[in-house]
Formats: structure tokens, sequence, C-alpha cells
């Protein structure tokens, strides 16, 4: 299956290195909320190196003497990275002490506790508003002024709002375990496993990417159409596009405003307009097959923004007399989108965690 998504800027030259080190990639989740100090819950806002968001849940759980299906999280965060995320455990009456929570990893390794309040409701999957990054890229080669240059574009005018290779699994096995998952059809109407809903949500994604790929190649990813649905860039509130007028033309110019495409789901064709429909349609008509069967199995109506624009985008180019560079770049995300989509644009990156994805597999 394709994974290769065309580019909006063209294929960037510059070339670098990311994540040689699990702290050149930072991320700090943005809960747009405060614990209210009082409740039931008991939130906990920790920082990790190295350890799988959902390996860190089973052994809070296990610390705190409940089971795993009393601890949640808002969303999954990079193990190859140093990340801080809030975490809700649902104990009542006591406070857990994470004071030894280290003792449970080894190095490479590393937990620690920022901050622990309580609140009166659970935190559930996507509830968190944002995700904040801090990104360095080393051994960067090639032209800077053409690196400055798309740094300034993407700032303004953002990428296309693709899912990221996590999605799809260390090397794609979610989308080849998935395609034979969703064309052998829903077996019985037993509630699907993790594993399961990884695969149609990897068969999902790669179905909306194909379509905005297409998309991008002729120009209708950032380009409003009568009929469409559009988003708001930073905001959930989303719209029925009646006429496109100078005022909206002049919103999605400054990256306000961009369409969403329908996830596929029954009666999809209802989240966007005629124009954007027959597009879809015939991107992923070499799949028809595939797309029956996913609309088989009674998916939610869901739809995604066509267009990232990142938001408080800002970086730091280090040139250094050896003749190459590193890149610190900072910017937020609305939940639900990749930083490797922005990267994707802005430099030929080499992931140097790439040969680490097997290690302690067992574990995850």
């Amino acid at each position: 299956m394709n994974t290769e998504w065309r580019y909006a800027w063209s294929k960037p030259t510059v070339t670098g290195d990311l994540k040689t080190h699990v702290q050149d990639f930072y991320v700090e989740e943005q809960l747009g909320f405060e614990p209210d100090g009082r409740g039931e819950f008991c939130f906990v806002f920790i920082e990790k190196e190295g350890v799988n968001t959902d390996f860190l849940a089973k052994r809070l759980a296990q610390i705190a003497g409940i089971g795993p299906d009393k601890v949640t999280y808002s969303g999954v965060k990079d193990r190859h990275a140093c990340t801080r995320q809030w975490f809700c455990l649902h104990v009542l009456n006591r406070e857990p002490d994470f004071s030894t929570i280290q003792e449970a990893f080894r190095e490479p390794e590393s937990v620690r506790v920022i901050a622990q309040l309580r609140h009166s409701k659970k935190l559930r999957t996507g509830t968190h508003l944002a995700n904040r990054f801090v990104i360095r890229l080393r051994e960067i080669n090639g032209d800077l002024d053409e690196l400055e240059g798309r740094l300034h574009l993407i700032k303004q005018a953002g990428v296309p709002n693709y899912y990221g290779p996590q999605r799809f699994g260390i090397n794609g096995n979610n989308l080849h375990n998935g395609k034979d998952f969703v064309l052998k059809g829903r077996q019985s109407r037993r509630k699907l496993s993790k594993t399961e809903s990884f695969w149609l949500s990897a068969i999902r994604s790669w179905c909306f990417n194909e379509a905005l790929s297409d998309q991008v190649e002729n120009g209708m990813w950032m380009r409003l159409c009568d009929g469409d649905i559009a988003q708001f860039q930073h905001k959930d509130e989303q719209f029925r596009v009646k006429e496109v007028g100078a005022l909206m033309h002049l919103s999605v110019m400054r990256g306000h405003i961009s369409p969403v495409l329908p996830m596929i789901s029954e009666g999809w064709e209802a989240g966007t307009g005629a124009q954007r429909e027959q597009v879809m349609k015939h991107s992923l008509s070499d799949s028809a097959e595939l797309v029956d069967a996913l609309i088989a199995f009674d998916l939610s109506r869901d739809s995604r923004l066509a267009r990232l624009v990142p938001m408080n985008m800002a970086w730091e180019l280090l040139r250094e007399r050896e003749g190459s560079a590193q890149l610190i770049v900072e910017f937020s995300l609305t939940k639900g989108c990749f930083a490797t989509s922005i990267l994707r644009e802005m430099i030929d990156f080499t992931d140097k965690s790439a040969e680490k994805y097997h290690e302690n597999f067992d574990r995850q």
C-alpha cells in the first residue's frame, strides 16, 4: 500500500538528523484547563523518556494498587522522546505515593512526577487541547537560505494535515494487518480488541491520506469550494460554505480557515461538497473494495482538517564552523496532529531512533 504522499512545497533538499538524542524531541501536553483540586480522580503530570505511554499507565496502576482500567490518559506520546503528559487514576480517599516510581524502570528509561492534583472529572481520550513541541535537528546540510524560506512558508501557509507514519505501525504493519482484517469483514458483534481498533484506524487514516495527497496535487487542500465543510484552524467549529466570497478567501489565505475531508464511514459524502466528493471518490476508486469493507464496520461520522497551520512557531538556526548546522524549532499543534507532517515539508530528515524501535518490544 502506498505511503509516499505528495509534498505541498516540493520535497526538501536540505538534509538533517532527527532524534539523535531523546532530548532532541520534546513534547508537552496542554490540557486547556486546570485540575480543580478536588474530586475522586488523581491527575498526575509526568515527564518520561524512553517509555511507552500504555506501559507507563500499567505501572502507575500497579504502584497505586488499582486495576489497569482505572488509569486513563488523553493521548499517546512518542516513546523515543522527552514527553510530558497527564495521567488520571480513579482512587478514592487516598493519595498514591509515586516517589519511588523510577525504581520500576531501568536506564536509559526515565520517569519523573511533575505534579499531582485532584480533579472532579475523568480524563478521557482526546481531552487535551494541544501539544507543544521543541525539536532539535542536527547535522543539517544544504542550502540554509532555502530552509529559512521553507520555515517562513510553513509558518504562514501550513502543510497538508497527513496522518504520520506512527499511525501505520513499524514497517507499515498496521496497514498490512488492517487490510486483511477489514477485507475479511466483521466476524461477530463483539467489541473490537485494542489491536483490531488500531488496524481499523490505520486503514481509515490511509484513505484520508490518499485522498488528501491528490488534493495537494490539484491545490484543493488549501482552497474552499461552494458546498464544502470548512473549519477554523484552531477551533472545532465547522460550517457549510454556501458561497466563497472575498473575505472568506482572505481568511483562507491567512491560514484561519481550511476545508475538512470526511473520514470514511456510512454516508461520508454528506460531509463535504459535491466537487470534493467526486475528487475523493476518484482518489479511492482503485481501493473501492477496501472502502466498502471499511464502511461495513459501522464507523462514526468524523472529519479532519485538510491543512495544518502550526501555532506559535519560532526557530533558531545554529550555523556551525564545520559546514553543518543545527535547527531548533518550536510550535504547538492541536490534538490529533503530527509533528512529522510539519517536519517532512521542512527538511529531508533521518530518524536516528528508528533502529531502536524493536528494543524491548515485548514490553510494549
